[in-house]
């Protein structure tokens, strides 16, 4: 505890210098942050119209050592490292390697189930392939290596959640598969064509595979919280995960990749149209999840984004908004789910395009509203089931859901309407019954949270989703 005391002393001294040299909004809001989420260190990078405007790293690289982080600090950038393996597959596409709608049994090793023979590659890269998330497998081991047999044999036991194209769920599962494909299909390791027909073209230096053995100048050391206290990250990664989560990179070249990506350099248009295509389920319904990328909209604003997080003690963010022609990456050293990471790259998108998160929204003055809602909110909390609540809903409201936001109501000082949204294309949705968002700020004694009421086509509240 007295190690732990002293760093955060060495990181308030930080801060404070750091700010009366050169603040603006965001440096202080970051250095709050660190603070506040005990984020050893992070780094923010911004590009506007193929400029970096912003490069900045705040608190530790490395707590032992006391090393600060920087622009160019290098991180594990977690399920980010996804798109790598979506544009390795897309190329072989190119090349007449691999077709999308094949079966994965025709580039996977003998072992794969005759159960999976439905599931396609298109499948895997879009999540509607059924298959359980290995992360859920107890007998895997970071601390050695697996034949594509033998993560086969790990996860082939398992039932699938549901047929292929029957639904979507994430699941990383899909991405050690892709890896094996993309090796059957090349002739090459998965590590070895994705270094040569994408990394070496693109030239971003920091951008590597993660090996521990390897000397990386720059590399962060990774963190968790384990009872409050930084513990060192899970430091090796099997190289068969390596197509989910086993990048490095810097802020910056994960934002210029993404960019480079996103505007054709990698793979021909049609072949980036294809990995943004929202994927469809059996029955119709729709999710704006491409290829490793999601697709959102809010309040006009399109934006493609993903987030990445390793148990070896990081945390990514990353968005793209294409009308204007901008990029935000946040990467930090603590593995906390990627939301630390979320939360710090929506405000600071926010800052350069304002109402593009709902915290940038003005209030909308409309009593009936404002009233009408906050009431619902207190009749969850009072076990009542308001007219208004579809029943699918009313069956569904959790009792976590209900315990937070009675604090919530607790703590409350006001409560606003922040307008209206209908719901398009390009809103990531599964539910076709959604129609439209009413947004609300709830603003408690120290910070300000928000309630976005999913409306269905019969006026019902499909859903209600609290964001902090």
């Amino acid at each position: 505890m007295e190690h732990q005391a002293k760093f955060l002393l060495l990181i308030l001294l930080v801060l404070s210098t750091f700010i009366s040299v050169r603040a603006d909004w965001i440096d202080k809001f970051a250095l709050e942050q660190i603070k506040e989420r005990k984020i050893p260190g992070l780094s923010i990078a911004v590009i506007k119209d193929g400029k970096v405007i912003r490069a900045t790293g705040y608190g530790f690289a490395n707590l032992e050592l006391q090393v600060l982080a920087n622009k160019d600090t290098v991180y594990e950038i977690g399920s980010n490292s996804k798109q790598m393996a979506s544009e390795a597959v897309m190329l072989l596409v190119e090349d007449g390697k691999i077709n999308l709608d094949d079966s994965i049994r025709k580039y996977l090793p003998a072992n794969a189930p005759a159960t999976w023979q439905k599931i396609t590659v298109r499948n895997l890269l879009n999540h509607t392939s059924g298959l359980k998330d290995w992360t859920e497998i107890k007998e895997f081991s970071y601390r050695r290596e697996y034949s594509a047999e033998e993560f086969i044999e790990l996860v082939r036991p398992f039932p699938l959640n549901f047929q292929p194209k029957d639904n979507w769920l994430y699941s990383n599962t899909n991405l050690p598969l892709i890896g094996v494909i993309v090796e059957k299909a090349s002739g090459k390791s998965f590590e070895d064509f994705v270094v040569e027909r994408i990394l070496k073209p693109l030239n971003f230096p920091s951008i590597r595979f993660k090996h521990q053995e390897d000397v990386v100048p720059n590399r962060a050391a990774g963190y968790v919280l384990r009872n409050n206290i930084w513990k060192n990250g899970e430091p090796f990664r099997p190289k068969i995960i390596a197509p989910s989560g086993g990048i490095l990179a810097s802020a910056v070249d994960l934002a210029r990749w993404w960019e480079a990506v996103l505007q054709g350099k990698i793979v021909k248009q049609t072949s980036l149209n294809e990995m943004l295509k929202p994927a469809k389920t059996n029955d119709g319904r729709s999710v704006s999840h491409g290829f490793a990328f999601f697709t959102n909209t809010f309040n006009g604003n399109k934006f493609i984004f993903h987030a990445g997080s390793t148990v070896g003690g990081f945390g990514s963010m990353v968005y793209y908004f294409p009308k204007d022609n901008f990029t935000v990456a946040v990467i930090g050293n603590l593995e906390d789910g990627g939301f630390g990471a979320e939360y710090i790259a929506k405000r600071v998108f926010n800052f350069y395009i304002p109402g593009s998160y709902v915290g940038g929204l003005r209030e909308v003055v409309d009593a009936d509203k404002t009233q009408d809602a906050l009431q619902i909110l207190k009749d969850i909390v009072d076990n009542k089931t308001p007219e208004t609540l579809s029943a699918n809903y009313a069956a569904k409201v959790s009792e976590t859901f209900r315990k937070q936001l009675a604090d919530n109501l607790k703590q409350m000082k006001s409560f606003a309407y922040l307008g209206n949204e209908k719901i398009g294309e390009n809103h990531f949705m599964l539910d076709p019954l959604a129609t439209e968002f009413f947004r609300y700020k709830m603003t408690l004694a120290k910070r300000e949270v928000y309630y976005h009421f999913r409306m269905n086509k019969d006026g019902k509240i499909g859903w209600i989703i609290f964001e902090d």
